[in-house]
């Protein structure tokens, strides 16, 4: 997506300004309504805007990565998602510490189990699993 806050800003119907479509999911961030600012001022000043441009926020090993000013740290949604935390270098990179979540997702995808109409389940920490599965549900083949 090129970066949380850099190329892309999306307004839902209720007029809620996002970085990207799946921002939302994000608790603490409140994203500003086209009905109190301009769509300048919610680009250039609002925190939930600025909450995630530069490198300043990365933890390692984003912040010290040859590929930070291309992947920006990756996705942070996806971050949260998969580790409860925006923060977190996304678990979709190889050298992220949580990428076991990623892999063991993947051996089970491909292992067979997907096969069924069944939510794919998830290797999230316990305490986070309920959240996210409320949140967001993944199906491979949704009828």
């Amino acid at each position: 997506m090129g970066g949380w806050g850099r190329r892309l800003m999306l307004i839902d119907p209720a007029g809620k300004v996002l970085p990207c479509h799946a921002a939302g999911v994000i608790p603490g961030i409140e994203f500003e309504s086209v009905s109190n600012h301009s769509l300048e001022w919610i680009w250039r000043e609002s925190s939930a805007f600025r909450r995630f441009r530069g490198e300043e926020w990365m933890p390692e090993p984003c912040r010290s990565c040859e590929r930070r000013t291309e992947d920006f740290g990756g996705c942070r949604c996806q971050a949260f998602l998969l580790t409860g935390n925006a923060e977190a270098t996304d678990p979709a990179c190889s050298l992220a510490p949580a990428h076991s979540i990623v892999e063991a997702a993947v051996r089970e995808a491909n292992s067979g189990a997907a096969a069924s109409s069944q939510p794919v389940s998830s290797s999230l920490p316990s305490q986070f699993n309920q959240q996210a599965t409320a949140l967001w549900e993944y199906r491979l083949n949704p009828e």
